[in-house]
């Protein structure tokens, strides 16, 4: 049987160190609410543990927030705003979401619209889009243009192929927003870069164990040699061990054909 794509977040390792990736810039979440039309209905695609839904849930009357892995919601409702009564929380695929007779004003795919099928996707979403909705395609969670750039870019080309038997692609990200972009009328879109955050070394490098390449089931016996290698690429960036960068996110929006 073929696991399906982007089953790693089922994995409880995987879920446990996701508490450790950053949130997004927080002028991003500004944009969202200014491109939306209205404030009513939000739907949260591959939602994960509410980085989008969870803020947002303050400015929407409700919340719907989609993700296959019951283990991300769990981890939700353990943070802030999990338990909001206006957040709807559904274990499932985006593409088999039926609808509950909401009308969405937003809808959002932050990190995840490369694990789903946009042609079975975006049809279905058309049926629950209001009339003067928006989509918005939120990427990048990572550090912007950090000090060890050049030594992750190394450290990606060994890793990524150990980790996933292919090689490591610089342009996969340009592949799939080809990909979904012919599904939208695209009307913008804008980049933000965050204030500047802290976080160990300890803390950065279990946040590389959230993502579905170097989740540690992937690993296996090399999760120790990766741990290692890449804390002797950021000691000498870090103060006491604690680094300091700014995330970059992109969000690409427009309305669905």
């Amino acid at each position: 049987m073929v696991e399906r794509i982007g089953a790693s977040f089922e994995d409880v390792s995987v879920v446990e160190n996701y508490i450790y990736r950053p949130p997004y810039p927080s002028k991003l979440y500004d944009k969202l609410l200014c491109i939306s039309p209205h404030h009513n209905c939000l739907l949260d695609l591959g939602c994960g543990p509410g980085k989008i839904s969870r803020p947002l849930s303050q400015h929407f009357k409700d919340v719907v927030a989609i993700d296959p892995s019951q283990a991300m919601i769990d981890l939700a409702h353990t943070m802030e705003d999990g338990r909001a009564a206006n957040i709807e929380w559904i274990v499932g695929l985006a593409e088999d979401y039926e609808g509950s007779g909401n009308s969405f004003d937003l809808i959002v795919a932050a990190a995840s619209i490369h694990w789903m099928e946009h042609n079975r996707l975006f049809p279905r979403l058309k049926s629950f889009a209001s009339a003067t909705h928006k989509i918005a395609i939120v990427s990048g969670d990572t550090p912007f243009r950090p000090a060890w750039t050049a030594d992750w870019k190394l450290f990606l080309a060994k890793w990524v192929p150990l980790a996933t038997g292919e090689e490591f692609d610089h342009d996969r990200k340009q592949e799939v927003r080809s990909e979904y972009q012919s599904y939208l009328n695209v009307e913008s879109t804008e980049f933000f870069i965050s204030e500047p955050i802290t976080q160990s070394v300890s803390d950065f490098i279990r946040c590389q164990h959230s993502r579905d390449t170097f989740a540690p089931s992937r690993l296996g016996d090399q999760l120790q040699r990766f741990d290692a290698e890449l804390r002797e690429i950021l000691k000498p960036h870090a103060d006491e061990l604690m680094l300091e960068f700014s995330i970059g996110s992109e969000v690409v929006w427009g309305t669905i054909k």
